[in-house]
Order: C-alpha cells, then sequence, then structure tokens
C-alpha cells in the first residue's frame, strides 16, 4: 500500500504537517516495500484548484490513502471519487510516529529502504 502523509518536511522523521493541500511536502510510503519518497508541494503558491491538484499527484504516485489532519471538503469529494482513503489525525508528531498511530501495520514491511522520487532525496536510515 502506498501512503501519503503530510508533512513538514521531506522524510518520516520530519514534523507531521495537519493542513493536506498547502503541506510544504508529501511523504510516500510503500507498506509492501519500505521505500519512502519525498516531494515539495509546488501547489502551496497557487490560489486556486490547489486540492485538486494535490489529488492529481496523489493518483499520479498511486496512492492507496492519505493522512492529514484535515482536507477541505472538495478534497475529500475528490479523494473518495480517486478511491483515495482519507485518515485524519489531530495530534502532534514525526511523520512515522503518525504512520504508527494511524496505520500501525503499515511500518511492517519487510524491507526497509530509501528512495528517490521526483523530489527530495530521503536519507538512509528514516
Amino acid at each position: 500500500m502506498n501512503i501519503c502523509i503530510t508533512a513538514q518536511g521531506p522524510d518520516l522523521s520530519s514534523r507531521f504537517e495537519p493542513h493536506f493541500a498547502r503541506a510544504p511536502y508529501f511523504v510516500f510510503y510503500d507498506s509492501s516495500t519500505g521505500r519512502t519518497d519525498a516531494i515539495r508541494n509546488g501547489y502551496i503558491v497557487n490560489d486556486t484548484k490547489i486540492g485538486q491538484n494535490v489529488v492529481k499527484l496523489l493518483v499520479s504516485h498511486s496512492v492507496s490513502a492519505v493522512i492529514t489532519g484535515h482536507a477541505g471538503e472538495n478534497a475529500q469529494k475528490l479523494l473518495e471519487s480517486s478511491e483515495i482513503a482519507l485518515h485524519t489525525w489531530k495530534g502532534e508528531g514525526s511523520a512515522r510516529e503518525v504512520i504508527m498511530a494511524v496505520m500501525p501495520d503499515a511500518l511492517k514491511a519487510p524491507h526497509r529502504r530509501t528512495g528517490r522520487g521526483t523530489g527530495a532525496r530521503v536519507p538512509k536510515g528514516d
């Protein structure tokens, strides 16, 4: 399962970001391989269709679930129509801690390695 976590930085040790479409980074975690990638959110400078563009980004990365603090009504509808499960978290912590709290089985992948996406490189060990 490919999971997206909204974060303030490009890796699982980064602080969780509660804002969906305006999150500085999207950290992708593949629970079947342990691969982690991140993309800087280039849509936060726009004033229109931010949620729509972010959902398109998630679809293009084959995301199955997103963990964020809050998504607007339009973004929620777009996620639902794109068959991306929305999990909300009202607490704080690192992206890794939030995954463990919301989807504890997701971090039990047999292999943990880092990878390179179209965004920032994630350092080994996260």
